[in-house]
This record gives C-alpha cells, sequence and structure tokens, in this order.
C-alpha cells in the first residue's frame, strides 16, 4: 500500500500520480519490480547498495557499510487480515520498530482497485516486511533529487516557451501595428506633420515628399497642370490609403500643381472632350472658330491654343484661348506645312497679293510654309499676303542683305520670330513685326524688305518701358551696330568694331542684343558711347563740354542687359561651345546632361542670376562694355563678352515650339454646350468682335454699337441701330456709314496699324456745305478753311492698343496724328482710355491724337 508524500492520499500500487493533488508518485518496488528498494526476509544493508531491477530503473543508497545484503522476492509473508485500517490521510502514527525487525502489516479483507488485485497478494492476507531505517523507509516514498530537478526544469521550459511564443505574438502584433515591419500605409500630408502655406493656403508638394523621406519612402513627383497655385501638392497617384507598401521597392509618386495650362494632349481632340479639363484651371477659357480645310481636318476638332499645348498659362486673367476647325473663306490654318511654292500659287489665285518672307525653323519645316500675316486661320479676303518659310543658317545672308552683300542695307531684324520654350515650360516670345513691301518692290529678291521693316522684340521685356531708361524700346538685334548700314555685310565686320560678333564668326549662330545694349546707364536717364550730347556727372546727365574729347565721368554704369546666343538648325553649336564663348565650369555642367536638339532653332537665355557682377561703372566714354562682344575701332581687338552661363544643353535650351499662334482677336468667338455642340451666337454688344462689329456696319446695322456716348464733361452723343447720331455740334443729326480709313481727312500712313483697331464713320455728301454751293459739289471749293464737312466720327474698339498714336512720330500711326497739337492735347489731358469704346470727331487735317477730355466714351 503507498501513500503519497505531498497530501499523505492514499494511492493505488500502479498509481504514478496523486489523484487528489496531482504530485507524481514516486515507484516502489516489490520484489522484482526492480525499483532498488528491496522487500523480503533478508538483513537490509547500511552500505552504499545498489539493485538493478526487471524494469531497469536505479535507485542508489548510502550508508555507512557495505555488507549488507539484499532480500529476495520469495521471502514475503502472508498474515491475517487487518481490521480497522484508517482512511487514507488520517493514518495514526505507528511506532518505529527497531532496525532489522519484521513488521506485520494487516491487508484489507476485500480487494481494493489498481492494489492487492493487480499485485498478486489476496485480499483478507497480512504483508510482512523488514524496513532499513527510518530514513531509509522516508526515501521509499519520496522523489530523488534529479528526478526532482527534471520535472521542475521541464515545467519552467514549457512555461518559458509559452511565455516567449506569447510575447513574441504580443510584439509581432504591436510592432506590426506601429508599421515597423510589414510595409508602411502612405500618411497625407495632415498625418505627415505638413503644415499648408500661409501665402497659398495648400500643402507645398516639397514639403510632402521632404517628409515621406524622412518616413524611408523613395519619392517621384511629377508636374502637372491645376488650378491650385504652383508647387502645391494635389496628391499621390495610384495609391490605397488603406494598402502598405514597402520602403524599400516603388516610389511613391506625388502630383504637384504646375498651376493652370493647357494639358498636354489638347490639340487634336473633338472639343467636346476637353472642355471639363479646360475648365477645371480656375481661368476665362475661351473658345474662336477658326478657318480650316475641313476635308482634312474635321470640324470641330482643337487645332490651336494659347498657351500651346502641354504649356502654363501666363495671365490668369487672359486665362485660355481654343482654336478650333470650322469652314469658311480666308487663310486656312493648314497652310502651314504646306510647301512654300504651292502655296504662293495658291493664295495669288485667290486674289491676295502674296509675300514670301524667311524664318527659321526645324529641319522638316525647311521650304514650308510655317506662318503667315494675317495669321493662319483668319477670316480675311484679299489685301496683303506675307507667307513666311523655313529657313536654317544659310538663309541668314539672304533674308537681312538680299542677294547681295549690300554695304548699304539697314538691315536690324533676324527672322527669328516665334515662342521659344525650355523642357520645363518656361517661354519667352520673340515678337516679330513686319510690315509689307511698298507697291513698287516685285520680288523678294529685291533689297530684304523684310530686315529693313521688321523689328524683334522679347516678351521678357514688355512692358519694362518705365526700365527702359534708353528710350530704345528693347528692340533685338543681331549686330550691335544695326543702326548703322553695313551692319548685316559680313566684307565690313572691322569697320564697325563688330569682329567679336558671333554673326561674323561662321559659325552660322549670332547674339540677340538688346538695342540699348551700347548706352551708358547716368540715374535715370542715358548717354550714347559715341559722340554723346550729355555726359554724365555724380549720376546726372550734364551739358558736355566738346572741347574734351574723353570726358571723365562719374555715377555711370554698364548693365547686363537681354542677351540671347541663337542656333539655327546647320549651326555649328559644337565650334562656338569650343571657341571659349560660354563659362568652362557650366560647360562641364552641360555635358552631364542630356545633348541639346540641333534639329530645331534654339537660343541660349543669358541668365543674370548666376553672375556676382551684372553692373560695371564706366570712368569715360574709351571704357568698353565688357557685357558685350564689341571691338573699340576696326584696328582694335576690342573684347569678347564675359562668358555666358549656362551653356547649351537640353535643359537650357529655349526650343522654337512650331505651332502658329493664332490673331485671337480677330477671330469668332462662341460658346460650347453642354452636350458638346458649337452653335454661332447671335453676337451682342458685349461679346462683339472688331469683325462682327465692322461686318455688321458694312450693312448698315449699328446696332452692335448703339447707345449713348458722352464725354468726362458731360456732352452727349445718341447713336441709333440704324446709324443715326444726333447731339452733334455742326450737324445736329447724321446719317452715318462705315466709310474707308483715312477717307476724308488728309493722310496716307493710316495703313501703319491694324485696320480693326478703329472704324472711320462718316455722314452724307449732303452735310457739305461752302460760299458757293450745299452738298457734294463743295468737295473741290478752295480754301478749305471755308468749308463745312460732314460729320467724320472714328469709333475706337474697346481694348485696342493705341499706345502708338501717342509715340511721338509726326503722321506715322492711326489715323495721321499731328505730333505738334498731340503734345498740346496732352498737356491739359492724359491719352484716352479704351477700357470701354469711344467716339471721336475727326477735322479734315491736323488732328491731335484722341485724349480723355476730347472722347465721347460709350454709357454702358
Amino acid at each position: 500500500m503507498r501513500f503519497c508524500t505531498n497530501c499523505g492520499k492514499r494511492l493505488d500500487d500502479n498509481a504514478q500520480f496523486c489523484t487528489n493533488c496531482g504530485a507524481p508518485v514516486p515507484t516502489d518496488t516489490l520484489g522484482s519490480t526492480g525499483t532498488g528498494n528491496t522487500v523480503g526476509n533478508g538483513n537490509i544493508g547500511n552500505g552504499n547498495h545498489t539493485d538493478h531491477g526487471n524494469t531497469g530503473n536505479t535507485d542508489t543508497e548510502t550508508g555507512n557499510s557495505d555488507n549488507g545484503k539484499a532480500g529476495t522476492a520469495s521471502s514475503r509473508n502472508y498474515g491475517t487480515p487487518a481490521n480497522n485500517v484508517p482512511a487514507p490521510g488520517s493514518m495514526p502514527s505507528v511506532p518505529q520498530p527497531s532496525q532489522g525487525a519484521n513488521v506485520q502489516v494487516p491487508m484489507p479483507d476485500h480487494p481494493v482497485a489498481n492494489s492487492s488485485s493487480q499485485s498478486g497478494i489476496p485480499a483478507g492476507t497480512s504483508r510482512t516486511f523488514t524496513p532499513s531505517s527510518p530514513a531509509a523507509a522516508a526515501k521509499a516514498t519520496a522523489p530523488t533529487a534529479a528526478q526532482t530537478r527534471t520535472k521542475k526544469t521541464l515545467i519552467i521550459v514549457i512555461a518559458a516557451i509559452v511565455v516567449v511564443a506569447l510575447v513574441a505574438a504580443i510584439v509581432g502584433f504591436g510592432t506590426y501595428n506601429a508599421q515597423v515591419w510589414g510595409g508602411k500605409t502612405v500618411p497625407n500630408p495632415t498625418d505627415l506633420g505638413v503644415v499648408k502655406s500661409d501665402k497659398t493656403d495648400e500643402f507645398s508638394a516639397a514639403d510632402v515628399e521632404a517628409s515621406l523621406h524622412k518616413r524611408g519612402f523613395k519619392t517621384v513627383t511629377r508636374q502637372t497642370f491645376s488650378a491650385k497655385p504652383k508647387g502645391s501638392f494635389l496628391k499621390y497617384r495610384g495609391i490605397d490609403p488603406h494598402k502598405r507598401y514597402s520602403t524599400h521597392s516603388q516610389p511613391i509618386t506625388i502630383l504637384a500643381s504646375n498651376g493652370p495650362g493647357v494639358p498636354k494632349g489638347t490639340g487634336g481632340q473633338p472639343v467636346q472632350n476637353v472642355t471639363d479639363s479646360l475648365k477645371s484651371m480656375g481661368v476665362p477659357v475661351h473658345y474662336y472658330k477658326v478657318i480650316t480645310n475641313t476635308d482634312k481636318t474635321k470640324e470641330g476638332t482643337v487645332i490651336a491654343s494659347y498657351p500651346g499645348d502641354g504649356q502654363a498659362v501666363s495671365d490668369s486673367k487672359t486665362g485660355i484661348n481654343v482654336g478650333v476647325a470650322t469652314s469658311g473663306e480666308g487663310i486656312n490654318y493648314d497652310v502651314v506645312g504646306q510647301d512654300k511654292d504651292s502655296a504662293q500659287q495658291q493664295y495669288t489665285k485667290k486674289g491676295f497679293r502674296v509675300w514670301m518672307a524667311p524664318r527659321f525653323s526645324s529641319k522638316k519645316m525647311l521650304g514650308k510654309i510655317v506662318d503667315s500675316q494675317p495669321k493662319p486661320g483668319s477670316q480675311v479676303a484679299g489685301g496683303d499676303l506675307i507667307l513666311f518659310y523655313g529657313i536654317d543658317a544659310s538663309g541668314m545672308d539672304k533674308a537681312v542683305q538680299g542677294d547681295k552683300d549690300n554695304y548699304s542695307v539697314y538691315a536690324p531684324a533676324a527672322p527669328v520670330g516665334g515662342t521659344y520654350c525650355t523642357k520645363s515650360g518656361q517661354c519667352i516670345n520673340l515678337d516679330e513685326k513686319v510690315n509689307p513691301p511698298s507697291s513698287s518692290s516685285s520680288s523678294e529678291n529685291d533689297l530684304p524688305w523684310f530686315a529693313t521693316t521688321s523689328q524683334v522684340k522679347s516678351s521678357e521685356d514688355s512692358g519694362n518701358g518705365s526700365n527702359d531708361v534708353t528710350g530704345l524700346g528693347h528692340e533685338l538685334l543681331f549686330c550691335h551696330s544695326g543702326g548703322d548700314p553695313g551692319c548685316a555685310s559680313r566684307a565690313h565686320k572691322n569697320d564697325y568694331g563688330s569682329r567679336n560678333e558671333l554673326y561674323y564668326q561662321n559659325y552660322g549662330a549670332f547674339e540677340l542684343m538688346d538695342s540699348s545694349l551700347n548706352q551708358i546707364t547716368c540715374g535715370t536717364g542715358s548717354i550714347g558711347r559715341w559722340d554723346p550730347i550729355d555726359v554724365c556727372v555724380n549720376g546726372k546727365l550734364t551739358e558736355r563740354n566738346y572741347s574734351d574729347q574723353n570726358p571723365k565721368l562719374s555715377g555711370a554704369s554698364y548693365e547686363m542687359r537681354t542677351h540671347y546666343v541663337y542656333f539655327p538648325v546647320g549651326s555649328d553649336v559644337k565650334g562656338v561651345v569650343d571657341s571659349g564663348y560660354f563659362d568652362k565650369a557650366y560647360v562641364a555642367k552641360a555635358k552631364k546632361q542630356k545633348a541639346v536638339d540641333t534639329s530645331r532653332p534654339f537660343f541660349i537665355r543669358r541668365d543674370k542670376s548666376l553672375y556676382k557682377t551684372t553692373k560695371v561703372d564706366v570712368p569715360n566714354l574709351n571704357t568698353l562694355n565688357p557685357f558685350i562682344p564689341e571691338n573699340d575701332d576696326g584696328n582694335s581687338k576690342g573684347n569678347k563678352p564675359v562668358p555666358t552661363k549656362p551653356a547649351p544643353s537640353d535643359e537650357t535650351a529655349y526650343y522654337l515650339v512650331e505651332d502658329p499662334q493664332l490673331d485671337w482677336s480677330s477671330l469668332p468667338e462662341f460658346t460650347i454646350s453642354k452636350d458638346g455642340s458649337k452653335p454661332d451666337p447671335k453676337p451682342t454688344a458685349k461679346n462683339a468682335t472688331p469683325d462682327q462689329i465692322t461686318a455688321a456696319a458694312a450693312k448698315g446695322d449699328f446696332s452692335l454699337i448703339a447707345g449713348k456716348y458722352c464725354t468726362i464733361g458731360n456732352e452727349c452723343l445718341d447713336l441709333s441701330k440704324t446709324g443715326l447720331l444726333t447731339g452733334g455740334k455742326t450737324h445736329s443729326s447724321s446719317q452715318l456709314h462705315l466709310g474707308t480709313n483715312g477717307e476724308m481727312w488728309s493722310s496716307t500712313a493710316h495703313n501703319a496699324d491694324p485696320a480693326s483697331q478703329y472704324l472711320n464713320l462718316l455722314g452724307s455728301d449732303s452735310e457739305y456745305s461752302c460760299v458757293t454751293a450745299t452738298g457734294a459739289a463743295c468737295k473741290d471749293h478752295t480754301p478749305l478753311s471755308d468749308i463745312i464737312w460732314p460729320t467724320d466720327m472714328i469709333y475706337v474698339f474697346k481694348n485696342t492698343d493705341t499706345s502708338s498714336w501717342y509715340s511721338g512720330q509726326d503722321d506715322m500711326h492711326g489715323p495721321g496724328w499731328d505730333i505738334y497739337n498731340t503734345q498740346s492735347a496732352l498737356a491739359g489731358s492724359k491719352p484716352a482710355s479704351t477700357s470701354r469704346p469711344y467716339l471721336y470727331p475727326m477735322i479734315y487735317h491736323m488732328n491731335p491724337a484722341p485724349t480723355d477730355n476730347s472722347v465721347y466714351y460709350l454709357q454702358e
């Protein structure tokens, strides 16, 4: 019989664990069980004793002697049954027998499960054994130290594994949620800690990018047009806010605003497909009808825009203009790209007086029409037509000299007109104004009327009249003696100190330099370098003492001005670079960038921000200007300009955009309905174009300009829808009709400005009156001062540019204004405003230009 050594519970002989407390039960060997505790009639030795039972288990006891002998299993004694056996756990204390004594233990008279019946001991018998000693008895019922250590170690290991697994699960779950591993979600700008700009109230794309970098993300930024300010963060492209992304694989694409613009691919689309995207730019969008050969281009197709396809809006007030293909009479927009000879024949047959003019073009457009004047797409019938055709570097001489190297040609302008843009979308427009040649000219092979009647200006200098201290208007010249005869003649380059200019060096390239390049700045004015009337003393213009051939100057300076290096197709770009014209450091930088595309004309803009010095003192008139190429005289080497920064590369080049712009002001505007149809709305007084007003007035319809017109002094005229003008000082009532410009006044210069600036409205011949007669008979009366003339009013269109009318040139602009009378009129007033239409009464000659107090403004 066995008892639990932990709680005292009576146990079955074969039990391995206590059924009460679960403690493991030490093995008790009976005879041949082989536990090492020997029970029998033999003596139990006190020495070291190891018993190898049949089960193979080993138990070692330690005593003072090794002479003891083990008893055998046959020495068991069975006695009579024991009565009144206490319940398990309540055994009375039993006196310990002396060492070596036999002890008889009563056995129960009924079978005990898993005990005597299993051990082969009959029920109701007694069992006798001889204990070795009290210590040995205790030892027989207690687990060994090794067993205890093994079990405890096992429990600890199991518990440790469970704890480690639990901790790992908790840590893994926590770190996953903390996005330490398993990828990361892409935070929005607010979660990134990015703060909106005070100026734009938008997140900066650059700030978002920097914050993502700090979090370990790779990024790529893409620019796209939108209504938001340039540089604003728009969104992530292709990112699911609930999905995790690896910081080591694909980069996050950031869409940044490039400001409003015309999305790439707008051209060529049906107009109804682009209205929503253009409207989303947040700027005004205007749609115009453009005359096109609709056999080639489907009506309703977008064929032009301003800004051009893929370009940014430059003026948010002007917004975006869109040209839409339509049929009709005029100059087809698709004349661009047509062979120059066939185009000349085609439009000559249509009744135009055609002139051919050169202009630099891409390689693919050489010998083809690249632009026209009037512009392609214009609704015109007959008159002068200039067709510009493409040339390369080899055509420069003929463009500016004619067929001969003519020393006397005044040739300031190069054939460079057009819009030029960098790959990043920065654009500069070279505005080229060309007047048709005189009626006596018959061929483009005459003296180069193109060069002699043209002028080129940069949009960089537009509106800079306030800083044009020279008064020369910022014209761009390809040789700095452009105001003198012979500038274009290569044979006489040394006569004008120009040997250092690129034009004379056979590279095919040339500079475009500000016409004020050789002016010396003096305070708010300037003096010329060559024999000036005034000199500069302490920054003020002072009358010159001519006895001093080289007067000293003080407060005078040369300033770095607009300067472009122009490369037509076929020019030697490498030769210019190798000559040292460009700064060495920037040449090295350019070599690391993509090479420039030489199949298109381009120029390099000298960037003033890259220079430490942009202004130098001028102590005397012999001081050379370091910012331009020049010689002191034909025998001097002179100087080359400071090396130009940057150098040519695909990133720095301003390429010609071969997308000829329309004359938007002359085109009929229309609206786009929601279903994409293109109605031609009846023009009203508010939206009518100059062409629509002119066409209506020619038919006697004055409804588009009818109304009350008053001076700022409240003197008023009324114009009816049929053209009846009432309230006049000379004629109280006058029936007007549309006359030709210059028909009544003494001037032949009215064609110098576009006819769309104004209308000439005339009364009938019956209004003539003179001493001897009335009506038309008075036309030939002399003296002219005796004649009372019919009403003659000019109607000036709203927003017309009339600045040239006040430029100070006698009988050269508008309806032939008299310079002296104009100056006198302006002394007590200011130029008339074209913020609204006005009527201005004319006399037969010596008319002053309209002033604010002499015109009748439409009372809208």
